[in-house]
């Protein structure tokens, strides 16, 4: 664990520089030095003569590969005997035809009933004088609910419940 903890990248880089120095080094022995060094350090050994062929040469032939010998074909299986065709359902008959309902007989025909005749103006005018008492009696009741509804919340200003 101590050793992991000196590792940082300066020491890092200096490692990777060393390491390319050494095999630029490497190189260089073997391309410039090994070729002058070489005939001082081991003697050079005479290779045998070199044998050459005069006239026309013969080169093996390759035997062919055996072809292969046609395998029997497979006689096909027998085809299965077809399954006999179903009997079809019988058909059904068709139910009978029911005896329709009477028609229910009519209601007898009303009497048109008399046209009203209008009861005329004073009718009119009496609905109209109805209407305007009403009115007259719930505009009074509306203003006696509201002083009594004013008369129970106190308000700044006296008002009429004085």
């Amino acid at each position: 664990m101590r050793a992991l903890r000196q590792i940082n990248a300066e020491r890092a880089t200096w490692f990777g520089a060393g390491l390319g120095a050494a095999s630029v080094a490497l190189v260089g022995y073997q391309l410039l030095v090994a070729p002058l060094v070489a005939p001082l350090v081991a003697p050079q050994v005479a290779l045998p003569p070199r044998l050459e062929l005069v006239g026309p040469t013969q080169t093996a032939t390759r035997t062919p590969w055996p072809t292969d010998t046609p395998r029997p074909t497979r006689t096909p299986l027998p085809t299965g005997t077809p399954f006999p065709t179903r009997t079809p359902f019988p058909t059904r008959t068709a139910f009978p035809t029911r005896t329709p309902l009477a028609t229910r007989t009519p209601f007898p025909t009303r009497a048109p009933l008399a046209t009203p005749t209008p009861t005329g103006v004073p009718a009119f005018e009496t609905d109209v004088a109805t209407f305007a008492a009403r009115l007259t009696d719930l505009a009074a009741a509306v203003a006696t609910a509201s002083t009594r509804l004013a008369c129970r919340t106190p308000l700044p200003e006296a008002g009429p419940c004085g």
